[in-house]
């Protein structure tokens, strides 16, 4: 079986996950549920959301997270400056257009936006970067996969964590529903950062796949990631979930990805 590496996204923190290894042991049991038995892979899971878990009152965004919103919103073309002030119906302002020109419903929109930007905002803070690229650079190390598959904001801690390692060796890098193109928000903080304008491939991958639903609200500009990276192959032309557009276990379980996982098979 091909040793593999899931490294996942955001919202992932539970109450029962009584420390990182059986948070990754859950984890790994939905993914493996997910791909199926079939999948030819011996599959373990990093995990991380432990080390991003918010203590929030309310749901409004503070400023950093808003500072996130209106550069990600600028990337659907949105001009947050039309509306004043950044409280709740900002948001909801946003959010509606946004989704007017993703053909997409307003309240999913946000509830994208509001599950996605504080644990991404609280990433590239101080210390919690460090302390999740650790343990994920940990994880690699440990279990040597020859494939990493990164759902949303774990596709840039993957991208950093690999970049990390000396001589990965990893065959795969898949990534899923990624927001590692995002402009300003995302794309100009990696480390380390682009070189005029482009990202380079992390050392020892051999094949950069990624996939992205074409109304996945965090996988924006829709088709910029592979023009800024070097050497990445991209599906963005799929369609996981209509109504929910970004969950991993939803891509994981799409035959685009499924087809993907199959190549590679060398131990």
């Amino acid at each position: 079986m091909t040793r593999a590496l899931g490294i996942h996204g955001v919202r992932n923190y539970r109450a029962g996950d009584a420390d990182p290894e059986a948070g990754a042991t859950r984890l790994r049991a939905a993914w493996a549920a997910a791909l199926g038995p079939d999948s030819g892979l011996d599959l373990r899971t990093a995990y991380y959301a432990d080390l991003l878990r918010g203590q929030r009152q309310g749901d409004q965004l503070d400023e950093a997270e808003a500072e996130f919103v209106t550069r990600w919103a600028a990337a659907w073309g949105v001009d947050t400056s039309a509306v004043q002030g950044r409280a709740t119906g900002w948001l909801r302002w946003v959010c509606g257009q946004v989704a007017q020109r993703a053909g997409a419903a307003p309240a999913v929109v946000e509830r994208a936006v509001r599950l996605f930007f504080p644990e991404v905002t609280r990433y590239f803070g101080a210390p919690a970067r460090e302390r999740v690229l650790d343990r994920v650079v940990r994880a690699l190390e440990r279990h040597r996969p020859r494939i990493v598959i990164a759902h949303s904001l774990g596709s840039v801690v993957a991208y950093e964590a690999l970049h990390r390692l000396p001589e990965p060796r990893v065959d795969l890098f898949l990534t899923l529903g990624s927001p590692l193109a995002l402009p300003a928000a995302i794309f100009d903080r990696l480390q380390p950062p682009p070189v005029a304008g482009l990202g380079a491939r992390p050392p020892g991958v051999a094949r950069w796949v990624n996939v992205a639903d074409v109304g996945d609200f965090v996988a924006v500009p829709r088709g910029r990631l592979a023009r800024v990276f070097a050497g990445v192959e991209s599906v963005d032309d799929i369609s996981v979930a209509p109504l929910w557009p970004h969950n991993v276990l939803d891509y994981l379980g799409h035959s685009v990805v499924r087809d993907i996982l199959a190549v590679p098979r060398g131990q």
